[in-house]
């Protein structure tokens, strides 16, 4: 059972789940993760296992993102994703479908 927060819920009553988190990674010349802050300290990035891209709405508010699977040393795996319009990075939970 889930203990409640106590906590104000959004509008209608309804929370936002998996909303992405700001991250301080640090990239190679092709933009590519090479490491993240992760609980107090860098980790490197020991592989990538996928990669993909999102652009979309241009003609309302841009979306461009950059997503990476990734491993980092220790093996935590995440997601992270690069918001090339913002120039910002965020890190959000994504399961990849079990094949």
């Amino acid at each position: 059972m889930v203990q409640d927060p106590r906590t104000a819920v959004g509008a209608g009553g309804l929370r936002h789940l998996n909303q992405p988190q700001p991250a301080a990674i640090e990239a190679d010349a092709q933009g590519e993760p090479r490491a993240m802050l992760w609980r107090g300290a860098y980790r490197r990035v020991t592989s990538i296992h996928d990669t993909w891209s999102i652009d979309d709405e241009w003609w309302r508010d841009e979306i461009a993102r950059r997503y990476f699977a990734i491993e980092l040393e220790g093996g935590r795996r995440l997601t992270v994703y690069h918001d090339l319009v913002a120039d910002a990075w965020y890190a959000q939970s994504y399961d990849a479908p079990k094949r």
